[in-house]
Parts: structure tokens; sequence; C-alpha cells
């Protein structure tokens, strides 16, 4: 069995290697329609093993990637490492693998935080440093009664993880944890966001207490309009309208959607508006992008029933204060995620086309959402994802393989010329 000793990123400086001085040529990665191969971003090996927190352990699933491309162009895959097993409640580190070539290739698997938390999704953006330079940071929920159930001793959850249980009001809250590095992965630093969950609000005329937020839909930026330049984060939620039971497990509160917002670059955030028409409880697992120059925002959530034939939408002409009703669309009704992006008069999003989750399908939108034409993108097991940006017109598709990641992570570059082809 072989066995890798792990240096973790407090601590570890591994230089890096500059990329010419230049972005990369993705178009020599690309077919002639403007898609690449399938490339292996990680792959779960059970044999091999890490030393972590003083234990031999492996990563058991690659899941929910979260991709960027720093000024050098260096590409950064983060996602959940979950660890010895693939379940929603394994312990998780984040998990950081660095592409040097513009994609074609991936390093070997690294770490940004030391300690196992029972974090969940990670979404991964670039801003200014305070003191100038550039900053990666990385948004992550943790969950506050899992660390409980795990730990159970709050001198010891203080001590291993730095959270002190004793300054949240109720049970079930979240903690929004930002990892963030100046050195372009070398070495993190973290920042608690106390300000987000945890508290109650005024929405919809009512008061709302917000018990978990799920940072999964990535953070985007509104290109224009009366909100040009906030970054917004869609993500599935759990809270109540007051009054409401103060529930063991944030699972026990009722679900729905809404954004957090931020005005200052991603310095700090607030809480938008929640979904609260008939769709609410139907749906969760969501994700936004501003559309018509950024006068709107569009929102898509993932469905919850097995009744449901499209994936919903929904429209806030406010910047998420409020949330219209919701649409069925004929994005397919996978319980998978997808996550929106946007490109000039485009807005698009990837998910599984097929409920085994697989048939992974890029479906596009040319008319503010109102219709959809799917891409195929790839045909083998494709479940939870993302879509980004890189430069210019190319764009990358990182997708886990396997139900909850047992495979690792997987991705593909495209091209707009591809994502318009043959509509």
């Amino acid at each position: 069995m072989t066995k890798t000793s792990i240096y973790f990123a407090f601590f570890f400086a591994i230089p890096l290697v500059a990329v010419g001085g230049q972005l990369p040529d993705f178009r020599a990665s690309l077919d002639e329609r403007g898609l690449s191969d399938a490339v292996t971003v990680f792959t779960v090996d059970a044999t091999k093993e890490y030393s972590i927190a003083g234990r031999q352990r492996f990563v058991g699933a690659g899941f929910q990637p979260s991709v960027i491309m720093d000024s050098r162009g260096v590409i950064h895959v983060f996602f959940q490492a979950r660890l010895d097993g693939s379940g929603d409640r394994n312990e998780k580190l984040i998990a950081h693998v660095t592409s040097q070539d513009g994609g074609k290739t991936y390093a070997d698997l690294r770490f940004v935080n030391e300690v196992p938390v029972q974090t969940y999704a990670v979404s991964a953006f670039i801003r200014e440093a305070p003191g100038g330079g550039e900053r990666i940071s990385i948004l992550t929920s943790i969950s506050i009664d899992e660390t409980i159930a795990r730990i159970k001793d709050a001198a010891k959850i203080k001590e291993q993880i730095g959270i002190d249980i004793s300054t949240f009001t109720r049970k079930a809250a979240t903690l929004v944890l930002e990892f963030f590095s100046d050195d372009g992965g070398q070495t993190w630093a973290r920042k608690e966001h106390r300000g987000i969950s945890d508290r109650v609000y005024e929405r919809n005329g009512r008061q709302y207490y917000l018990a978990f937020i799920n940072l999964i839909g990535q953070v985007r930026r509104v290109e224009g309009g009366p909100h040009a330049g906030q970054l917004i984060l869609a993500g599935p939620l759990r809270g109540d309208y007051l009054p409401s039971a103060d529930h063991p497990h944030f699972r026990d509160y009722p679900p729905s959607s809404s954004v957090i917002y931020s005005d200052d670059n991603g310095e700090s955030w607030s809480f938008g508006g929640v979904v609260a028409d008939d769709t609410a409880f139907a749906h969760n697992e969501a994700s936004a992008v501003s559309i018509d120059e950024g006068k709107r925002l569009l929102m898509i959530r993932r469905r919850n029933r097995g009744t449901e034939v499209g994936k919903v939408l929904h429209y806030s002409d406010n910047g998420g204060m409020t949330w219209g009703a919701g649409r069925v669309t004929t994005i397919a009704a996978t319980r998978c995620l997808q996550v929106l992006e946007s490109y000039g008069d485009l807005a698009f999003c990837s998910a599984p086309a097929k409920k085994n989750r697989t048939h992974g399908t890029i479906y596009v939108s040319d008319d503010s959402g109102v219709s959809w034409t799917p891409k195929l993108i790839e045909e083998g097991p494709f479940s939870y994802s993302t879509v980004n940006r890189l430069a210019d017109d190319y764009f990358i598709c990182a997708y886990s393989r396997g139900h909850h990641g047992e495979q690792g992570i997987g991705a593909r570059i495209f091209s707009s010329a591809w994502l318009q082809s043959n509509r």
C-alpha cells in the first residue's frame, strides 16, 4: 500500500511554475468543433493514503468541483475530498489540484485545510487582496450540528477546528468560512463570515431564521445594470419563518433557495431573499447569474420530487431581494445540481441528463432562460459539476465521476463556437 505524507497547505511552500508570461492557447487542445477530450483531474485510489491529523486515510470521492483560472493562466480545481468513503456525512477536506498547461494535465492533489471538517460545497473566486495583488478565495459552509455530533466536546471543537460553538444562538446553525491565499495557492489562511447564517432577517414581510445555507451555486459577478460589480452566490438553504422550532439537525428545517451577495468584492457578504412560492419546498439546490445586461437575475433550482418534469427557474428584478414565481424549464429534472454561467447574451448550465447521473449536458439559452438547447458533453458518469469561463470565449466543465464522485473528477474545455453550434 502506497503511503504519501502530506505537508498541509498551512505549512508547505511549493514553487509555482510560470506560464510563459501569457495565458494558455486553448485552441491547441480543442477539436474542429471547439471541444477538448475528457481529461482526468483526480482519480480515486483507495490504496493511496495520506497522513491527515495523525492518521493514515484515503480519499474516497472527489465531489462538487469549483474552478478558477488565475492571472498567470494556472487553472485551479477545488473539490470535496471525502475521506474513507463517499457519503455526504463523511469527514472532508478541501482538495486543490492545479494545471500549468491549460488543462491538459493536472498535478497531484493537495489540501487547503489541515483538519477534517463537516463541510459542504465549495465556491472559489478571485479578487484583489486588501494590500494589492491577487487573492484566491474559497467559500464553504460548516455544519455545526454535524460537527457537534462528531466531536461532541465544545473544548475539543474549538481546539481542533477553531470554532466556538457556544456563540451560536440555535441548534443546527451553519458557519460560512472563507479560505484565502495571496500566493497562488501555496499557503492558506481563513476567515469567518458570521453575518450570514444563525440570524433572523426580515424577508417577504416576515421574520425568517436562516439555519443552514450550502454555497453550491458558484460566485458570479453582475456585469451591468444597477448592481454592476456585485458578487452573487446562489444555493439551497434551510430555515423557517418565525416562530419556528429549534431543530436539532439542519435538515429538519424546511428547504428553499436564495442568494448571498457582496458589494465590496467579496470582503463581506449579505443574505438575499427567500424563494417563497409554491415551489419553495419542492426545489432547492440553486445557481444564479445576471441576465439582460445586469438588469435581472436568473436562478435555476434542482427538483427534489420524482414527479417534476423539468428544473425550475425564477427571476429577480431587485438584485435577489425577492423572487418571482417558479417556471418549469426543459432542463432535465435529475436530482443533481446545475451550475449557471453566462457569456454575452448566452446563459448556460451543466447537469446530467439521465437519472443515473450520466450523459453530462450543457443546456444553453439565448433568450434569458425562456428556452434551452441541450448539448452533450460527456456520455459517461457525470454528477455534480461546474462550468466556468477561463478566458476570452473559452470555458471549462469540471464534473464528478460517479454518483458521489467515487471515481474522481474529470474535465473538458470548450469554446463559445462549440456552445453555439447546431442550435
